[in-house]
């Protein structure tokens, strides 16, 4: 019965909506050729085609926007056509393989120097069809085998994409070498080859296999911050939901799952915080929340059950897909390509930047952003030396006596130097 659950989980998030004959209205089969399906939500028959997503197995599914009540829900014709190769995919057939399943026999003089080519051929194509069943099954089982070693559902999902993506363009998930070539024609960053390695390390190891791992160094380059007035066009111009969710990024410098998963109770209304539940190894932490951020948080719909952005199955990826959608719409109307710059986790560059600009203590904001090890927060101190390099304020006191240099000093003022018996202090404005 467990199994059952972790492979109907699993199913859940290849197709990004609740599958299966028994999911209730949402999976009602309305829609046939030349017709589009009724809203799950209200009913209405008037719906648009929003976009096209794809399964596991590359099933097509047909999105649809309700223009009633803005719902966007998956096509049931093509998620129930999804969930039948999700279920053909599943059963494992008992009886005995006939010894036609993998070879052809045909009949022929064994002569050395001679060769069926019809023979050879035929045998091929039958190998070929059944290493691309075997292919899927066996990314399927890697999903569940991830899945059962407590990764989480976006490692999971990442990991799946790449291995599919390198069998379409070539690679053999059986031959390493065949991988390893294959990974090294990419014109992907060192990065993102990096993670390809990392995914095909654990598929082999789910298949008892080894191969001589490939080192790709990720090579680190200073991130992109924007300015304040550009992050706040940016989220005026974004739809009322879309706002939201960017100005929690920005007044907390969370990531972008944190913030995706937040849940009601996790907003206190009375005392004016946010209960952070980490992701990544991050630390929890208790956020202040502003009046600002208070009312956009409060003049949501509660629609999406305890979450407060999302559905339970619903991954981020779909949020940033519209997310770039309304900010090219938004680049283009003010005319600053710089907007195009900016994605979730620039949210959290600027975040914590900002922080240290104002506080000027790396321990406050390793604290904020919930780092773990203190390495991972000296980045913010060499973005804000490179962003405010010769356009820092200060201001200047001087003290005579010991308590006015006591007094300076927690005040939060630095020493400069001495000047005719006087001791100078500044402090950033």
């Amino acid at each position: 019965m467990a199994g059952l659950t972790q492979q109907t989980s699993a199913a859940n998030r290849i197709f990004g909506t609740k599958a299966g004959p028994k999911s209730g209205k949402s999976e009602r089969i309305g829609s046939s050729a030349g017709s589009s399906p009724l809203c799950p939500q209200c009913g209405s028959e008037k719906v648009w085609r929003d976009a096209l997503r794809y399964s596991m197995f590359g099933d097509r599914i047909q999105r649809w926007l309700c223009r009633d009540c803005g719902r966007r829900f998956s096509d049931p014709a093509d998620v129930q056509k999804a969930w039948s190769t999700f279920e053909r995919l599943q059963r494992v057939d008992t009886k005995p393989k006939k010894a036609t399943d993998d070879t052809v026999s045909t009949r022929q003089i064994c002569v050395t120097e001679t060769k069926n080519l019809a023979a050879e051929q035929q045998t091929t194509e039958v190998l070929r069809r059944n290493e691309t069943n075997d292919f899927k099954q066996k990314i399927l089982e890697y999903a569940l085998w991830l899945k059962s070693n407590g990764r989480s559902e976006s490692t999971i999902c990442g990991r799946v994409k790449l291995l599919r993506i390198l069998a379409k363009r070539g690679a053999n998930l059986y031959d390493p070498q065949s991988m390893k070539a294959v990974i090294s024609e990419q014109k992907w960053c060192n990065g993102r080859k990096s993670n390809a390695v990392d995914a095909y390390s654990a598929f082999l190891k789910m298949t008892g296999g080894t191969w001589e791992v490939p080192t790709y160094e990720k090579i680190r380059k200073l991130p992109f911050i924007p300015k304040e007035t550009e992050i706040d066009q940016l989220i005026s111009g974004c739809s009322q939901r879309m706002a939201t969710y960017l100005q929690a990024l920005k007044e907390t410098g969370a990531r972008c799952g944190e913030i995706w998963q937040l849940e009601w109770d996790d907003v206190d209304f009375e005392s004016k915080v946010i209960n952070i539940t980490p992701e990544k190894g991050s630390n929890p932490r208790v956020l202040p929340l502003s009046n600002k951020l208070s009312s956009m948080l409060q003049a949501l719909a509660r629609n999406h059950g305890d979450r407060v952005f999302s559905y339970p199955t619903m991954p981020v990826d779909h949020h940033a897909g519209h997310f770039c959608q309304q900010r090219k719409r938004i680049a283009q109307k003010v005319q600053n390509p710089r907007i195009l710059k900016i994605h979730f986790h620039t949210f959290r560059y600027w975040r914590g930047t900002m922080l240290y600009h104002l506080y000027r203590s790396e321990y406050y904001v390793m604290q904020q952003l919930g780092h773990r090890k203190i390495e991972n927060t000296l980045l913010y101190i060499q973005l804000e030396e490179a962003l405010f390099q010769g356009i820092v304020d200060y201001i200047s006191k001087v003290a005579k006596t010991e308590n006015e240099v006591c007094k300076l000093i927690e005040d939060g003022f630095e020493f400069v130097c001495d000047f005719q018996g006087h001791k100078v202090f500044r402090k950033r404005k």
